[in-house]
């Protein structure tokens, strides 16, 4: 795992800006440090260090990119830079330093993220007579794009976001992975200098930056809870590179504006093409996949360990890693980390104790405590460089750092398994409207086992669905939740004509296979890939997801909707597929938590107070979007029970605290 830095110049880069953009995010990689430069117009290239690159790698690493001065001797004569940090993953050595280029120096890249496959894939190239000069995954990207071009993107497994610069042809290639788990954002500054980063606060520190809020997005944060979801971020001017997408720059025919979006291609398409095998052949299917899955995501040259929540899909990764050790008669000892709670009523640590005991790993725990969330809120919005939703973010931050106390690089975990494995109600709402239209009215009752009241509010809700969409954006802002935030946040302040943020993404709850991908490729996952990103990039840790190989994810979603939800049995294809790994507890376990936080308790009850002074502390960095006294008798409203708890409360709280962080402007 790592992080890049590109600046692109008609004129000239400013070198100072680059440095500042690698520096900042050192934290993403602290094992190395490297720089290529291009002199366009004069057609030269150089290749420098900067302080954190290992002297050993001036000496020994592969000639044709190895740094020969340092980047404090350059000047600002260059058009284009690739800047990169260096978490070492792979081959240890220091031949996978980056900025590499190809056998003949043409193609340059600056890479992060893993293709899991690569092994595969280089012996495939080695057949079409490639030699390869190193173990990195870096180098089979580099000749994968040699020998199929833009087309190589879909030989690869894996999470990526990368830049490729062809020198003869002066073309720039960028590229995000599918399901966008490592991260790509770009902004063109003043002096019309194209910028891209891993993290926001890579810019901020580029000369011409001011951070200005973008309300549309601000508005769908504050009222809906979403961030994440379109190619806008919470800073005017800043995109990132949607998932599953691909830039092509033509250095020779390409001007750039201040505040315009780059056009981008969406590389990947998912195809709709529905299993028609029996439960028992789609059992087996899946249960080869997951297995592929989680061995090709512990490739790895440093050691490896598990994030365990004691849920199904984190316990399916622990108990096949587990099993697949002791197949192959390793003795090593897998290590998992846990967010615990003191209060029982939010604590997991019995499930996940069926998983220890089940698999004699070596656990470690954390037990966040709510008076940290004051001391910590500041630091975790600069790693997140956007607000984040609740406390779970501030949980996993924890993990991350329980993991890299205890010297461990790289941490896999189940997210993205509930965004189409019927994790979530609307897959059960598509399998309850399917029934409701063939007029199977008993079954739905059955369903909600013959209490009429659930009963007719299920219909309800299946009525709501099959309303045009204009109607449902209508009703969502009649609902007193909506209400209430309204008298909150100054609407008027953020956008002049508010829109529902369906109105920006594609949404159709039809069936199964468009809610996944919805579920995926917008909302919730993207958001949450972030705050994943984030975290364990915070502590140099390198955080893998099985769950999203895309063969898995592709098998799956084109599942009937039967082989995925049931009554009273989420994740049943998951379930039942993995018999054989999985304690027979688990297995049975129809609660969902993760990684919660007794949050609701902290803001009613124990820290109140500690709340109110944040309101009171940060309300003047919200420039009056935030009206203190309608969200100070909120918070009071929500203490005493007159109003339900929500995650309201800290988005209002984070959006204050972010404005402060970032000095954002209106």
């Amino acid at each position: 795992m790592c992080g890049l830095s590109i600046i692109v110049s008609k004129n000239e880069i400013s070198v100072s800006d680059l440095i500042k953009m690698t520096e900042i995010i050192k934290h993403r990689g602290p094992d190395d440090e490297g720089y290529i430069l291009f002199d366009l117009i004069n057609n030269n290239k150089t290749v420098a260090s900067g302080p954190s690159t290992p002297i050993s790698v001036s000496s020994n690493c592969i000639s044709s990119y190895r740094p020969s001065t340092s980047i404090y001797n350059l000047n600002n004569r260059f058009q284009l830079a690739l800047g990169h940090r260096r978490l070492s993953i792979l081959d240890l050595t220091e031949n996978g330093h980056m900025p590499m280029c190809d056998d003949n120096g043409n193609l340059w890249i600056t890479y992060n993220g893993e293709i899991f496959n690569y092994i595969e894939i280089r012996n495939e190239l080695e057949n079409l007579g490639y030699i390869f000069f190193t173990d990195t995954d870096t180098e089979v990207i580099l000749n994968s794009y040699k020998e199929w071009g833009e087309s190589c993107l879909n030989h690869f497994n894996g999470m990526w976001a990368f830049a490729i610069y062809d020198l003869n042809k002066k073309k720039i290639f960028l590229s995000r992975d599918r399901f966008g788990i490592k991260p790509l954002y770009y902004w063109i500054s003043p002096m019309q200098n194209l910028h891209f980063a891993s993290e926001i606060k890579q810019f901020t520190v580029c000369e011409g930056w001011e951070a200005v809020l973008n309300g549309e997005m601000a508005y769908d944060y504050l009222m809906y809870a979403l961030t994440d979801h379109t190619d806008q971020t919470m800073f005017k001017g800043v995109y990132h590179l949607p998932a599953g997408c691909s830039i092509s720059l033509c250095l020779d025919d390409t001007d750039f504006v201040s505040g315009q979006k780059i056009k981008y291609s969406r590389w990947y398409i998912p195809k709709h093409n529905e299993f028609c095998g029996s439960f028992e052949d789609a059992k087996m299917e899946f249960n080869r996949l997951f297995k592929s899955a989680v061995s090709l995501h512990l490739r790895s040259d440093v050691y490896v360990g598990s994030a365990l929540s004691g849920g199904l899909d984190s316990s399916a990764v622990v108990c096949y890693i587990n099993s697949k050790l002791k197949e192959e008669g390793k003795e090593e000892i897998q290590k998992t980390f846990s967010s615990c709670s003191y209060d029982k009523q939010f604590d997991e640590k019995h499930w996940m104790d069926i998983v220890i005991n089940h698999t004699n790993v070596d656990a470690n725990f954390v037990y966040p405590e709510g008076k940290n969330i004051f001391d910590l809120s500041e630091k975790i919005i600069w790693h997140q460089d956007e607000p984040y939703q609740s406390q779970s973010a501030f949980s996993a931050y924890h993990v991350f750092e329980c993991a890299k106390k205890n010297n461990v690089t790289v941490l896999l975990n189940g997210q993205g398994a509930d965004e189409y494995l019927s994790g979530y109600n609307a897959f059960s709402m598509v399998r309850k409207l399917k029934m409701l239209k063939k007029g199977k009215l008993l079954s739905l009752f059955r369903e909600e086992n013959y209490n009429f009241s659930m009963f007719a509010k299920s219909i309800s809700k299946l009525i709501y669905l099959t309303l045009p969409t204009n109607l449902t954006r209508i009703i969502t802002t009649k609902t007193q939740r909506f209400r209430r935030l309204k008298k909150v946040v100054n609407i008027n302040k953020l956008v002049s004509h508010p829109k529902h943020p369906y109105e920006k993404i594609p949404y159709d709850n039809s069936n199964s296979f468009n809610i996944s991908f919805h579920q995926l490729l917008y909302e919730p996952l993207q958001k949450y890939l972030r705050w994943e990103d984030r975290n364990s990039m915070a502590h140099s840790i390198e955080a893998r997801v099985p769950f999203l190989d895309y063969r898995l994810v592709e098998f799956t979603t084109n599942l009937p909707i039967a082989y995925l939800d049931a009554k009273d049995e989420k994740k049943k294809i998951l379930v039942h597929s993995l018999t054989d790994i999985l304690p027979i507890e688990i297995l049975n376990r129809k609660d969902k938590m993760g990684f919660i936080t007794p949050e609701q308790k902290w803001f009613t009850q124990d820290y109140f107070e500690e709340f109110s002074n944040v309101l009171h502390q940060y309300m003047p960095y919200a420039k009056g979007i935030i009206d203190y006294d309608e969200a100070n008798q909120y918070f009071i409203n929500v203490k005493n029970g007159v109003v339900p708890f929500e995650y309201d409360y800290w988005r209002i709280l984070s959006f204050c605290i972010w404005m402060k962080v970032f000095d954002v402007r209106l």
